[in-house]
Order: C-alpha cells, then sequence, then structure tokens
C-alpha cells in the first residue's frame, strides 16, 4: 500500500475509467436512478439502453402503461419460523425461481407448500398469463417466465413479481423483451453497486419497454404460441418418462423462441419491419 503521509504521492499500477462523454456530475443525477458504482455505467449496458431509447419504435416506461400500481405485485416466501413448509406432500402450488425454463416454466415439477402458507401470501396467487419476473439474487434476477398453463385454484409464488397485465400491455411482449438483449442490459445494471442483486418495484415500474404497432404485437404473440406449443409437448414428455421426447420438443422451443428475440431486436433497431 501506497504511504500517503507525503506531499508528494505517486501511483503505480492503478487503472481508472473515465467518462469523456459525462460528467460525474450528469451521472449522478441521472434519472430516474442512479448508482455510485462506474459498473452501472459500462458502455456495455449503457450503450444497449441508449440504443433503445433512439430506437425507430416508441419505448416508454412499463408503468405508463397503467393508472394504479396494482399490476405489479411483490411477494415473500415461505417461512419455516412461522410453521410454514414445502414438499410435494402439502397441497398448496408454490411457484419458485427454480422451476423458470428458457422457454416456460416446469410444469412437471411445481413445488409445493402448505396451507397455513397460501393463508398467509394468499396476495401472492398467480394465474394464468401472469409474467413471473425473478428479483432476488444474484441468478433468478432479471428471469422471466409467462404462465400459459392455468395453474391451481390455489397457487402461490415465492420471492417472485408477479406483473399482471391485462389488456394494457401485452404478455407475450413483455416476456420476449425481458428475454432480449435490451431487456437484460437493464437487469444486468440494476445489478450493480448493490450488497444483494435484487430490483426494487421502482425499478420494475421504470423498465423501458417497447410500444409496438398492433401488427408487430399480433406477429410476436402468433411466434410465442408455437413455442409454447413445444415446450408444453415436452412437459409431458417429461411426465412420461420420455427423455428424447422431452429433448428434443425442449430445443423445438428454444430455436423458436431465440429466433424471435433476434427478430424482435431487429424490429427495435429499424433493420426489419416484422417478425415473421
Amino acid at each position: 500500500m501506497q504511504n500517503l503521509n507525503t506531499l508528494m504521492t505517486v501511483y503505480s499500477n492503478d487503472f481508472v475509467m473515465v467518462r469523456v462523454d459525462r460528467t460525474l456530475k450528469e451521472m449522478m443525477e441521472e434519472e430516474p436512478f442512479c448508482r455510485w458504482d462506474i459498473n452501472y455505467y459500462l458502455p456495455q449496458w449503457d450503450d444497449l439502453i441508449s440504443e433503445l431509447k433512439h430506437s425507430v419504435i416508441e419505448v416508454k416506461f412499463l408503468k405508463e402503461f397503467f393508472e394504479d400500481n396494482d399490476w405489479l405485485i411483490a411477494t415473500d416466501h415461505i417461512r419455516a419460523s412461522r410453521g410454514e413448509h414445502e414438499g410435494h406432500k402439502y397441497p398448496i402450488e408454490y411457484y419458485s425461481p427454480a422451476g423458470f425454463n428458457f422457454t416456460g416454466y416446469d410444469i412437471y415439477n411445481i413445488p409445493r407448500c402448505s396451507k397455513n402458507a397460501y393463508d398467509r401470501m394468499v396476495r401472492a396467487q398467480v394465474y394464468q398469463y401472469d409474467v413471473l419476473l425473478g428479483g432476488f439474487g444474484m441468478g433468478p434476477t432479471g428471469k422471466s417466465v409467462l404462465l400459459l398453463h392455468k395453474p391451481a385454484d390455489k397457487a402461490i409464488v415465492g420471492n417472485i413479481f408477479i406483473i399482471r397485465t391485462g389488456t394494457n400491455y401485452n404478455p407475450f411482449i413483455l416476456d420476449t423483451f425481458f428475454k432480449c438483449k435490451y431487456g437484460q442490459a437493464q437487469f444486468n445494471r440494476y445489478k450493480t453497486g448493490v450488497a444483494f442483486n435484487s430490483l426494487s418495484n421502482d425499478e420494475i415500474r421504470y423498465l423501458l419497454v417497447p410500444n409496438f404497432p398492433a401488427k408487430i404485437e399480433n406477429q410476436i404473440e402468433v411466434e410465442y404460441k408455437k413455442v409454447y406449443l413445444y415446450h408444453d409437448k415436452a412437459m409431458e414428455a417429461k411426465a412420461k418418462g420420455d427423455q428424447a421426447g422431452h429433448r428434443i420438443n425442449i430445443e423445438t422451443a428454444e430455436a423458436i423462441l431465440k429466433d424471435l428475440i433476434a427478430k424482435t431486436e431487429a424490429v427495435i433497431r429499424g433493420e426489419r419491419e416484422d417478425v415473421v
């Protein structure tokens, strides 16, 4: 360590990142959020977000599509200290980030929990067409799934944000966008400068999302439903112990979804006019 108790200090082998396009004051006054961490402003995130902001497609904060805050539901988790339990012998479906697959939720292995956990967390009841967003921990944060199957009448989620868009924003668009590089850049940025990787309600409300024309929305929804068709076949094969059938259908679903994401990104950049 260098001795700082001198009139002149010479530093060696130190490296500093400097942003020449933005002053420190501008960085710290950035709206709606900022970080006292240079990684928050890394060009790999900043450039993608800037590209999104200047897209040929209109971009808005997610919260602007809603008149209230009821669409975003933060959830708790099972607490053994309260006498709550998780296990296959219990009656309540309990969705967790462990079941997130790239192409959908692993409905073959839905965890279960005790009824007293459901009674306490009934606000976390999950429904078909909900978008589930991981927001706690390094692995789950920024991962999402769209539930296209119908959960049980009593089913809750744990440590997951529920985004219930209704008719205000197309959930097929939202999950596709979350998975694309422009959505992931925002999540990765939020992971910097914090002691524990997590998302806040406000960070989700202020996510930038595209406002696609109806034509593009319909195309993305149609293509996404093809993904679910093969994902569902994969889940059926898994339930039957058909490993080959599961693998083939999952790989097909992944290929369709990756292609859809790439085409959606190209539309955002103005390189395509559609995703078909």
